[in-house]
């Protein structure tokens, strides 16, 4: 009876459990000239939404590897530091990944 009861548990635990890719999920800016930004730890095998928002909305629908990585490239937007920006990755069922740029530092006109 103790068997079935820890069997149980451990079944009940594992379907609960979120997966380690599911649980850090994560962006970040890799190059700015052309902007480019890395995904880890997102669905494997699993297309991912990415948006920047800068003066414009650009969409970008990189595949996930294996392992849950991911890089996009957006090549027509050029980011210095007058640029605020940011940066969304998402996936069905989960929650949306967001990155923000930096508050522009620019001299006033």
């Amino acid at each position: 009876m103790a068997v079935l009861l820890l069997l149980a548990t451990a079944a009940t635990l594992a379907i609960g459990a979120p997966r380690a890719h599911e649980a850090r999920a994560a962006l970040t800016v890799t190059k700015l000239h052309p902007i480019t930004v890395r995904g880890t730890g997102f669905k494997p095998n699993t297309h991912v939404r990415v948006t920047l928002l800068e003066t414009q909305k650009l969409v970008r629908r990189p595949l996930a590897n294996s392992r849950g990585v991911f890089t996009a490239t957006f090549s027509a937007v050029v980011i210095d530091r007058c640029s605020g920006w940011t940066v969304t990755a998402s996936q069905p069922g989960r929650a949306t990944v967001i990155l923000h740029g930096p508050k522009p530092e620019c001299p006033p006109a």
